[in-house]
């Protein structure tokens, strides 16, 4: 068998696991779910109880509506539900951030804790990127710190520049690149349950649609390699992404919206709406000598930012 092949096959014939808790990959769930209700992968199966072939591949497909922007509209957000604050309200139809902090170390000091308050009173404008990979993504609109945001159910997928950006003049260097979503200890053990359920069927949608792609591209070598390295990659990603967020697990939150914006880029995928696309990379932040200041008359919605020293539980400043 082709190692390609056999890397798709072995992905896809995980074994369950039974703990919410533990990090899993696409298809393998919690519990499999019964044929005939909603999130079982569907029978591929001839009335004789033949296999159809490709039939997974060949089916009609409708992609599922992304999450509504109101979804997320005036809830406080959390970098891995503990860090920062994220707050989107809606001016007319647009929608705008009116307030990020972002925490981060001193550049000076890499062992001291900072904050960082862009846009001062006003609030900070976001342009839409249109739904690339099958999510609404949004941009700040800030050269001091380009971020890109994909409108998850409650939460905001967000992707920065490489090692996040440093704010000479406040001396720190924050990187809002992450899930930001509500606090851990918001979720109490119903919600955990209903949690664990949701990505149940998710995992199922994840390895029915990846199984589909795999079809789509059976007949192109590379292509065919690419998918099966990129869901690898997912994996690792999500694992490396959640591990930080708060009392994850206790919930499971951040990897059932990760898998959530997996599965509609798998979506986008199978509709050619992202045909040869790559992962999104967020524009560069312009270079700034070390002593100039921000111009207001150019980024009008960026006041400088405000620094906010981190304290301690007591409220007596950490530097």
């Amino acid at each position: 068998m082709h190692p390609i092949f056999l890397a798709a096959t072995m992905f896809l014939s995980l074994a369950p696991v039974a703990s919410r808790a533990q990090m899993v990959l696409p298809g393998a769930v919690a519990a499999p779910t019964p044929a005939g209700q909603p999130g079982a992968p569907p029978s591929h199966q001839s009335q004789g109880g033949k296999p159809k072939g490709d039939a997974t591949a060949d089916r009609p497909f409708a992609p599922a509506k992304p999450p509504a922007l109101d979804t997320i509209v005036g809830k406080p957000l959390s970098l891995s539900g503990s860090r920062g604050i994220l707050l989107v309200e809606k001016s007319g139809a647009d929608p705008r951030l009116s307030r990020l902090t972002l925490t981060g170390d001193r550049i000076s000091q890499p062992n001291q804790s900072c904050e960082v308050t862009m846009g001062g009173a006003e609030s900070l404008a976001l342009k839409p990127l249109g739904s690339p990979d099958g999510v609404l993504r949004f941009e700040l609109d800030s050269s001091a710190c380009p971020i890109q945001f994909d409108v998850l159910n409650g939460a905001l997928s967000a992707a920065g520049a490489a090692g996040g950006c440093s704010f000479v003049q406040a001396d720190c260097r924050a990187d809002g690149a992450g899930l930001w979503g509500p606090p851990g200890a918001s979720f109490g053990e119903p919600q955990a349950k209903s949690i664990e359920r949701e990505r149940t069927t998710l995992e199922n949608n994840v390895r029915d649609h990846f199984r589909r792609l795999l079809g789509k591209f059976k007949k192109d070598k590379l292509a065919l390699q690419a998918a099966v390295k990129e869901q690898a990659a997912f994996s690792a990603s999500r694992a490396q992404t959640c591990r930080d967020y708060d009392r994850e697990d206790a919930h499971g939150f951040c990897a059932l919206r990760l898998t959530e914006a997996r599965d509609f880029r798998l979506q986008a995928r199978l509709t050619g709406e992202n045909a040869g696309s790559k992962d999104r990379k967020p524009a560069k932040p312009v270079s700034k000598p070390a002593d100039s200041k921000p111009s207001a008359a150019k980024s009008p919605t960026l006041a400088n930012p405000v620094v906010e020293p981190a304290r301690s539980q007591d409220g007596a400043p950490t530097f």
